[in-house]
């Protein structure tokens, strides 16, 4: 069972889900294409024991991408995985944190969770153009839909 589309009504987002690895220098691999989202394989089955954790690009050279409005969202905005056994996993986002990424919180984000909870992550803050990124994170937090 592998998540296989994501849906965030509060933003008007509704896309399928790629897979995504961990790069060769330990980071977590991104999206080839911006307009797509993906699930970290290495976490867990949203609505699964542990975080799972979905990744999107913020913005491309050519505009916006698909998680350009991910830092409008609050607490209580539903989230939903549709998961490739034709069940769905409700989610209700928690808080919204921007983090430099140098100070990136990698054990509240991918550590251990004693429940499902939920992880969307992107690039936020000031363009760093001598960089060529971003220079925060921005991680939704979301737990199961009572």
């Amino acid at each position: 069972m592998t998540p296989a589309a994501l849906r965030v009504p509060a933003i008007g987002l509704d896309e399928p889900l790629v897979r995504l690895g961990i790069q060769p220098d330990g980071s977590v691999e991104v999206p080839a294409d911006p307009d797509e989202a993906g699930w970290l394989t290495g976490s867990a089955v949203p609505g699964r024991t542990g975080p799972a954790v979905l990744a999107g690009h913020v913005d491309s050279a050519d505009g916006v991408a698909v998680f350009t409005r991910l830092s409008e969202l609050g607490p209580g905005d539903a989230v939903e995985v549709d998961l490739d056994d034709g069940t769905t996993a409700r989610f209700v986002v928690t808080g919204v944190e921007r983090y430099d990424k140098d100070a990136f919180p990698t054990a509240r984000v991918y550590g251990p969770a004693p429940a499902p909870v939920l992880r969307l992550v992107t690039c936020g803050g000031e363009f760093d153009r001598q960089a060529g990124a971003y220079e925060d994170n921005v991680v939704v937090y979301a737990v199961p839909a009572p």
